[in-house]
């Protein structure tokens, strides 16, 4: 008696997974509207662009070229907090200052005996008539004599200005009355202002001024 195999029996070969009947499908729809929807936006956007670049006769691409600048520097405050200002220079000015320095200043009575402007304090003349020296004009007037100019600058004169009065316009005589300022000198003397503060034409022998008088050590010829 045959006894039943244990192997099963033989298959045939396999068969071919079930195939469609159409062609392979492709990504949903849903993506395909999607896309789609944004490619037409793109195209709109670059059709407005240029659009605007025609219009405009321009680019589109914004000036990227460097601009100019400018680059201050601001030093910082010193340390105290506040600017220090830097003093002028001294030298030229202190020089003038020495030049132009008051060598005497008073009050004085000028008669025809004159003043010395050399000496300090000035002094009268005593045995010869000196310059600058006062006397009588006229019926009732008085002047001075000398190298003398009436100062009619604004201002009280200075020794710089007298100077420059005197070697342009000075005289050897000029009328005088009370209130007036002169420029004086003699020669090499001192540079001086005397301001009027009184006139007499009956004084003395030719009458007299009474005035204050400032001798600078500027002098005339140097």
């Amino acid at each position: 008696m045959q006894q039943p195999s244990s192997f099963p029996p033989p298959q045939g070969p396999p068969s071919d997974p079930p195939t469609g009947t159409g062609a392979p499908q492709g990504p949903p729809r849903s993506h395909i509207k999607l896309w789609g929807a944004v490619a037409a936006v793109v195209s709109a956007i670059a059709g407005v662009a240029s659009a605007v670049a025609a219009f405009t006769g321009g680019s589109s691409v914004p000036d990227r070229s460097p601009s100019a600048q400018v680059t201050v520097t601001v030093a910082p405050p010193p340390a105290g907090g506040s600017a220090q200002q830097v003093p002028p220079a001294a030298g030229a000015s202190a020089t003038n200052a020495a030049a132009e320095g008051v060598r005497w200043s008073g009050s004085i009575v000028l008669g025809l005996e004159g003043i010395d402007l050399t000496q300090s304090p000035p002094r009268k003349g005593s045995a010869s008539f000196i310059r600058p020296a006062a006397a009588r004009s006229g019926s009732n007037g008085m002047m001075v004599k000398g190298t003398v100019a009436l100062w009619t600058g604004t201002g009280a004169p200075t020794a710089q200005g007298c100077k420059d009065l005197l070697l342009t316009q000075s005289r050897d005589e000029v009328d005088v009355a009370a209130g007036d300022v002169v420029c004086l000198a003699e020669g090499s003397s001192p540079v001086a202002a005397l301001k009027v503060t009184a006139t007499h034409y009956d004084r003395g022998a030719y009458g007299e001024l009474d005035g204050e008088l400032t001798v600078w050590s500027l002098r005339l010829n140097r």
